[in-house]
């Protein structure tokens, strides 16, 4: 496993129990209410500050009264310290192939081979394991999960249900692992209903060119890729697409990613092993997501995949809504 370096920024740690949901926004009914209650507290403020009359703060009261007791539930969720920060790997292949080795090596007892909340050890704990591969995973924010894989996790009489790993795991290593989650979630995701869920971003891999230069596949944002696996026969190009293989040698105006990890995380997205996906090809969209992916034998004419990736590209340029154009094809 290469080992994982890299200086971390933080966030302050949050303070609070609970922090603001920001699902909450999504409803439109109760974020209109949100913002009438909003209104009311800052006219109520104002008047305050204005008059220096404290019979105006009752006022303030309005807002929530407006809000009854169960929306302003909806509006506060659960907190950790760690709530608001970001993961710093980039979402790298090679972060995602360290991850999925120290799962192996620290969580799969428990949570099982796959994440489901299988493994050996499964029935010992006093509770369950969590299934790491269900939809609740894409509920929590990274900085959540990162505290709990750092310090734990207790049930609600207080026991611990899961041990922490900041002792055994460095930060950057704790990163990994929830970058290999999420990859692996999203594999499963795609195995269960043919479609990668919640706009899932490619892992990023930096590629050899043809001309000797080097290229991540974060620089190519604003266009369609198109990456190759090596072991494709008939190989499609996707007309002017840039290309990545990985494996193999760049050839022509192609650029290729040496080394195993690309592909190891590229099978986590498919929730297949590294074996399995000699000849699959993927197409990126230009904010980085995966829209589509083919096995071996099974890609479009080049001209067809051109035309795919040239519309997809003209949609989600145009539109605030194109990262939703995901999907198993």
């Amino acid at each position: 496993m290469t080992s994982l370096s890299y200086e971390l920024s933080w966030p302050p740690h949050w303070p609070f129990a609970w922090r603001p949901s920001l699902a909450a926004w999504a409803e439109p009914r109760l974020a209109d209410e949100i913002q009438v209650g909003a209104a009311l507290a800052l006219a109520a403020l104002a008047l305050c500050l204005a008059a220096w009359r404290w019979r105006w703060l009752v006022l303030g009261a309005v807002p929530l009264a407006y809000l009854s007791a169960e929306r302003l539930e909806l509006l506060l969720v659960p907190a950790t310290p760690t709530s608001f920060h970001t993961s710093p790997t980039g979402f790298t292949a090679r972060s995602v192939a360290d991850g999925q080795a120290l799962y192996a090596a620290h969580c799969r007892n428990c949570h099982g081979i796959d994440g489901r909340g299988d493994g050996p050890e499964a029935g010992k704990q006093p509770v369950p394991p969590a299934d790491l591969t269900a939809d609740h995973l894409w509920d929590h924010p990274v900085g959540d999960l990162f505290w709990w894989v750092s310090r734990g996790m207790s049930g609600v009489d207080g026991r611990p249900t899961m041990p922490g790993f900041a002792a055994k795991l460095s930060e950057a290593e704790r990163w990994a692992v929830i970058d290999f989650l999420h990859a692996n979630a999203a594999g499963a995701e795609l195995a269960r209903t043919g479609r990668w869920p919640h706009d899932f971003m490619a892992p990023d891999m930096t590629a050899r060119c043809a001309d000797g230069g080097r290229v991540s596949l974060s620089q190519w944002r604003g266009k369609p890729v198109h990456i190759i696996v090596e072991g494709v026969d008939g190989l499609a190009r996707g007309g002017e697409l840039p290309t990545i293989l990985v494996g193999g040698t760049p050839r022509n105006s192609d650029c290729a990613v040496e080394g195993a990890e690309a592909r190891q995380a590229l099978a986590a997205t498919l929730n297949l092993t590294p074996d399995d996906i000699a000849g699959s090809q993927f197409l990126v969209s230009p904010e980085g997501w995966l829209l589509g992916h083919w096995y071996q034998g099974g890609a479009p004419a080049p001209d067809t995949l051109a035309f795919v990736a040239e519309t997809l590209r003209s949609i989600c340029l145009s539109s605030p809504q194109g990262n939703r154009f995901r999907g198993h094809h």
